[in-house]
């Protein structure tokens, strides 16, 4: 395992090396899982920019209500519906495009569907992103955390007081638990502190 620390994009060299090698005949594909408010997203979203990644994002994946019972919730990693990421997307790696369901937590169910093509580097990007009910399907696991202090910073500037007691009081938990039991981060290539 390769520690970085995520200061500027340079940091990130022994990543993105990777992904500037990538094509169409040597495609990369990149789990980017984490805990909450590490930085996931906002580095799916720069390896998209410098590299033409396609990025799905996990919380496109959440448990539908028919599925929200205490035996799934008990299951490490169980708040995702990593079969239906398995069924729409991970099968479909290697196709010349794919389609998956959106999730809204607005409305807490499926409102509408994207296709993404095919393209030298994908992100299959959040939490749970390396749960093992998916299997192997990448090249690369990282995994990204930051301090405590700086995780419940950016929580409540990005979701308020409210938002935040509820990541602490559950998401939080629930992540924390679920890389325990698999031992994410040991597991993966590139641990990123931001």
């Amino acid at each position: 395992m390769t520690t970085i620390r995520y200061t500027d994009f340079s940091s990130l060299a022994p990543l993105t090396s990777l992904c500037a090698a990538a094509t169409a005949e040597h495609p990369l594909v990149i789990a980017l899982d984490g805990f909450c408010a590490s930085g996931k997203t906002t580095l799916a979203e720069e390896l998209h920019t410098r590299f033409g990644a396609r990025v799905i994002h996990t919380d496109d994946f959440y448990l539908p209500a028919q599925m929200r019972t205490d035996e799934r919730y008990a299951e490490p990693g169980g708040t995702i519906h990593y079969e239906r990421l398995r069924a729409e997307v991970i099968e479909h790696l290697g196709e010349p495009s794919l389609t998956y369901g959106i999730f809204s937590h607005a409305v807490m169910d499926i409102v509408g569907h994207i296709t993404l093509h095919s393209a030298p580097v994908t992100v299959i990007e959040g939490a749970y992103a390396s749960h093992p009910a998916l299997g192997d399907y990448m090249n690369v696991r990282c995994f990204m955390e930051t301090s405590p202090d700086e995780q419940r910073r950016r929580i409540l500037a990005r979701n308020g007081p409210e938002r935040l007691r509820l990541f602490e009081e559950r998401w939080i938990p629930y992540e924390i638990r679920y890389e325990a039991a698999f031992g994410i981060r040991a597991r993966a290539d590139f641990h990123i502190l931001t």
